[in-house]
């Protein structure tokens, strides 16, 4: 499936609000509610409609009216409740607040508000109107409103849109129209109907600096856009023309995988099966970034001629570009082993930066009477002398019967793994053997790794890492480890050898071994957990904590993945899961 860039025009349509006469009426006597129109589209005062009879609000008044939560329904002309309401004084003003529709449990909640997939259209009236006289409602939107105009290109197999708006609502107050949004929250609403207009509209908070994320879904292919941040403003309609760009440089199929392993390899070859670097990525201000664009199968494919991306061998070169996956995945790739190497990636330089990327049903195996080296094997890379960032594994495995550091995410690590996790692999070896690296220094930051097996047959072997390099200090904050398989001798929770390191907010389950495998007194910084109802809600937010209070001062570079309950398997899982698992 392959994904395009798409180019974006903006226009923005405002809406005036308009105001009827007010006719006096004597203080003392009845509250008259009249005004049955709202605007029918974002698009101004012209465009009006009338609610019928029987349509019902909820109404609010503070001042010389007191009314809470008062469901009102439209007879006769007017808005009546089941009791009247009386004027309380002659010479105040009073403020009136009015919502359309009415939830049953009067609560405008997140849950009423989303509950038909995407947020609902509210309509509100709030103004103040001087005592005694007859109050004439005249109601607008709430929420902004977000329509995209695919050009005909996007609209011939049309199949789906989706708006990723990174705003949700968590409530509203009915007394006062405050929107109050959640924190850290993205919502995923989906048009599957086909528009003869080719516009498609979705109602979206109004909220400052939002980047919202778009994907179309055409017959076979995939186009995906960010549209430019913007502030929304409520009863405001923001149009935005869709039309496929140039062709985006990246990689979609197996055959480029292959392309891109020979061409960033070596340095003699500029061409290969037709495609050039140029294809795959692009160079701004000196920084040369490669995409992934589509996820990547290699059942059944050839892999002979693949290689390792950035290598060990003098014809060949490490890796020191960004390789951005685009929450990509890689799956069922037989990781080739060489001179006791072996990973997706094989050497980053400190300058790399692997993100976005996930491995799925993979595997890596060096036998015994392969060629031997020294170094590591893992999934993700061999040996990691960057940052590899957001990036998963899941369900692979990884097995070295030479003494090589060996990792579900990367053999050997000495700078930065952030917001990564591995989950349900089997990683053995008979050196240095753990659940994220075989063997690390640097920094491993907001990660975890759960149902592992992590077996060394002959050295140390733990939930994250095997070993922190004796010379050198490992920093690991606000990671966890759960269901952990480990050796019975030699083992480490979180660490299975270390005597250089610096830990802060990290969790094990009360059951495993000894947080770090040759410490056998109490270590700081690293807490057992029970996995029950009482103790699961506790781990995410305490994750959530440290990224809130003490990342911002230590690592104020770096962007944290925030984290939810796990549910019944896990103490906590990022959000960005929980987001794809419901969509």
């Amino acid at each position: 499936m392959k994904y395009h860039a798409l180019i974006i025009g903006l226009s923005v349509l405002a809406l005036q609000s308009c105001t009827d006469n007010l006719i006096y009426t004597e203080p003392g006597t009845k509250a008259t509610f009249t005004g049955n129109t709202y605007q029918t589209a974002f698009t101004g005062t012209s465009s009006i409609s009338t609610f019928s009879p029987g349509s019902q609000i909820l109404l609010n008044a503070s001042g010389s009216l007191q009314i809470d939560n008062q469901v009102l329904t439209y007879i006769d002309n007017q808005w009546k409740a089941r009791d009247e309401f009386g004027w309380t004084d002659g010479t105040e003003t009073t403020n009136v607040t009015a919502f359309y529709p009415v939830y049953p449990d009067l609560a405008y909640t997140k849950e009423n508000l989303y509950s038909k997939g995407g947020l609902e259209d509210v309509l509100y009236d709030k103004d103040e109107f001087t005592a005694g006289n007859t109050i004439s409602l005249h109601f607008k939107h709430l929420f902004s409103l977000l329509t995209l105009q695919l050009n005909d290109d996007l609209q011939n197999g049309f199949q789906k849109i989706e708006v990723s708006c990174p705003a949700v609502v968590s409530a509203i107050a009915p007394e006062s129209a405050e929107i109050t949004l959640a924190a850290h929250e993205t919502h995923t609403t989906s048009i599957t109907q086909v528009s003869s207009s080719g516009k498609y509209s979705f109602i979206v908070p109004p909220a400052e600096n939002m980047t919202i994320t778009i994907n179309i879904q055409t017959s076979n292919k995939k186009y995906t856009a960010l549209l430019p941040s913007k502030s929304f403003t409520g009863n405001q309609e923001y149009t935005y023309n869709m039309k496929i760009s140039e062709k985006m440089p990246g990689i979609v199929t197996a055959e480029d995988w292959i392309a891109f392993s020979r061409l960033i390899n070596h340095n003699n070859i500029t061409e290969y099966n037709g495609k050039t670097l140029a294809d795959f990525g692009e160079t701004v201000n000196g920084i040369t970034t490669y995409y992934l664009l589509n996820d990547i199968d290699f059942k059944g494919v050839d892999c002979s001629k693949l290689e390792y991306v950035g290598g060990w061998s003098n014809r060949d070169r490490i890796f020191r570009d960004i390789f951005d996956g685009r929450g990509h995945k890689i799956s069922n790739l037989i990781l080739k082993p060489f001179n006791g190497h072996a990973g997706l990636f094989g050497k980053t330089g400190s300058s790399s930066i692997i993100s976005n990327l996930h491995m799925e049903s993979c595997s890596a195996y060096i036998k015994a009477n392969d060629k031997s080296a020294s170094s590591g094997i893992g999934t993700i890379a061999s040996f990691n002398l960057g940052t590899i960032i957001n990036c998963s594994v899941k369900n692979c495995f990884i097995m070295s019967e030479q003494e090589v550091d060996t990792g579900g995410l990367v053999g050997c690590s000495k700078q930065a793994i952030i917001n990564c996790k591995v989950e349900n692999t089997n990683i053995s070896s008979k050196y240095y053997t753990g659940g994220l690296a075989g063997n690390a220094c640097g920094i491993i930051l907001n990660s975890f790794a759960a149902n592992d097996t992590v077996k060394s047959t002959s050295n140390y072997s733990g939930g994250l890492i095997g070993r922190s390099f004796p010379s050198m200090t490992v920093i690991m904050a606000n990671c966890y480890v759960h269901a952990i398989t480990l050796p019975s001798i030699q083992r480490g929770a979180l660490i299975g050898n270390s005597n250089q390191y610096h830990i802060n907010n990290l969790f094990y389950p009360i059951s495993s071994p000894n947080p770090i495998g040759n410490i056998k007194t109490t270590v700081t910084g690293a807490s057992p957990y029970h996995f029950t109802n009482e103790t699961k809600d506790a781990i995410y937010q305490l994750l959530n904590q440290w990224i809130d209070e003490t990342a911002p001062t230590l690592y104020p570079d770096y962007t944290f993945t925030r984290w939810t309950d796990g549910g019944e398997s896990l103490p906590a899982i990022f959000i960005t899961d929980s987001q794809s698992e419901s969509k």
